[in-house]
Order: structure tokens, then sequence, then C-alpha cells
């Protein structure tokens, strides 16, 4: 386990996951921290899967006010913590944690973010065809916020695994019966649905750092200028996606607004304070375009 050291009269905090070194939160919160002047530090907790529960008891004993929970600990980590909110429960997954008076309850604000990106597009969103790539947490967290907030008419999920795109869309259909739910493989015909689509959302890692010239887009399709795509990858910015839709002439929103509500709802959960938010996409935004593949 590696961590960032602390100082005692710091409130602590974290991001608690395996391979981290391309994380922005550390990033992201110090920014906002030091903006706000709080006595906050976030470090990096980088641990083997058989290391995680004794990451989580020093936690409690160290007294940490909170942590971020990443790949691949977002569900492992639910067992080992005393409480989850009804949103993470549903979703199946946690990505902030707070202590409570010394009791740790998880949280998903995966959701917060999906709804900071979409929320100008509601109108859109309401009552029309939706079409998400994928099948795994970021996916669940996905299809939550939108059957929830912005009630489209369908959501269809493409993935190479049927199995858990059927899964994720027989569990929610039960939930949400206003919103048709329909699955497919990528290799099954998927051109007319994807193309009438008005939003396409991205919740795979293709087109992230390391495989940026990768998209889940069948080559057959064609999109159009009314297509609102979504990619929820952020490194880089500009991912092969959102290159092909733009150069259709289409809304194309990046995944530093997932990133960015995300973490203020866990900031706001942490400090009890706003979250500074053009702070904190100045620093997020500097250090893409520094280091990131933009």
């Amino acid at each position: 386990m590696t961590t960032q050291s602390y100082q005692q009269d710091q409130y602590m905090l974290g991001i608690i996951g395996h391979r981290l070194s391309h994380t922005l939160s550390p990033i992201m919160h110090t920014a906002a921290f030091k903006s706000l002047q709080l006595n906050y530090t976030y470090g990096v907790m980088d641990v083997i899967p058989d290391m995680l529960p004794h990451l989580i008891a020093a936690l409690r004993a160290m007294n940490f006010k909170g942590a971020n929970v990443t790949v691949p600990y977002k569900q492992s980590v639910i067992s080992l913590i005393d409480e989850v909110t009804e949103d993470a429960s549903i979703i199946g997954a946690v990505n902030t944690i707070v202590n409570d008076g010394g009791k740790f309850i998880g949280y998903n604000t995966d959701v917060d973010g999906i709804v900071l990106s979409l929320t100008q597009y509601k109108k859109n969103i309401k009552e029309s065809n939706v079409v998400i790539f994928g099948a795994g947490g970021a996916t669940r967290a996905t299809v939550y916020a939108l059957a929830k907030y912005f009630t489209p008419a369908t959501i269809t999920l493409i993935n190479r695994t049927a199995e858990h795109a059927q899964a994720i869309a027989n569990e929610f259909s039960q939930r949400f019966p206003t919103t048709q739910f329909r699955f497919l493989t990528n290799e099954q015909s998927a051109q007319s649905i994807i193309e009438s689509a008005v939003l396409i959302i991205n919740t795979t890692s293709l087109g992230m750092k390391p495989y940026i010239n990768t998209h889940p887009l069948p080559q057959q399709v064609k999109l159009h200028r009314s297509h609102i795509v979504f990619d929820v990858v952020y490194n880089p910015i500009n991912t092969a996606l959102l290159r092909i839709a733009e150069q259709a002439g289409a809304t194309t929103i990046n995944g530093v607004a997932m990133l960015l509500g995300q973490g203020a709802k866990a900031f706001e959960l942490f400090t009890r304070t706003p979250f500074p938010m053009t702070v904190a996409r100045e620093a997020v935004m500097k250090e893409l375009m520094e280091h990131g593949s933009v």
C-alpha cells in the first residue's frame, strides 16, 4: 500500500483503488481545499485486493474523514462499510465513503456527475431513445441516473457480453416501468437503433489511455447533427468517439463534467461546503493539457 503523508492537524481524505497513477482526484480536491483555505489533505491509497479490508480498518483507526473509491473496489468495498445510501444500493457500487461519527457510509456520486453532464439536454432526452455502450459499474450508474431523472422512452444497452447487458435491462425495467429497456451485442444489427437515438453514451474504457484510437461505435453507423454523444472517458478529453461525432456535426460531451460533478458532490459530503467548480475545473484542465492526451 502506498499513501501520502498527512499532518496530524488536518482532516484526512483520499482515493482508494489500484493502479491509480493517472487519477486526477487529488489535483481536483487539493485545488478546491486550497482555494477555500480548508484544512484538509487528500492522498492516494493504491492497494492490492487482499489489502482492502486492512486499509478500511486502518482508516477507521486513523479517524479518516472520508474517501473516494474507484476501480476495482466500488463493489467489494460495500461489505466493509457500515451503511450505503439507497442510490448506491440500487446501483450496487460505492464511490464515496463518509465518516459520520465513526460510521462509514457509502454513497454513489457518479449519479451526480451524469446529471451535471446531461442537465442542459433534459428536454431532448425526455421520452427519446438512448443508446449506452457497456454493461459495467459505470453503465449501471448511468442507466439509473437517466431512468430516474430524465425518463427517456427507451434505453438500449450494447455490450459484447449479452448476459451482462440483459441483467441490467431486466433489473431496471422492473424499477422504472415507464422506460423500455433493450439489449444487444456488438455483433447484432444495431445500426438503425443507434442512428435513431437522440443520446449515445460510451461507458466503456474504449478510447481511454493507452487505447486512445479505439471506440465502441460499429463501423457501419453514421452519426448526424441531431445526435448528442457523451463519452465518460476524460483522458483524453477528445476521444476517438467524440472526434467522429464532431466530424458529423453532433453535439459532444466529454468526461470532464462527470469527473467534476461526482467530485463536487463528494467534496460537499466531506466538507459540508459548496464546491468551487471553476477552480477545480481549471486545475483539472491544466493537468490534462499539460500531461494528458488531449
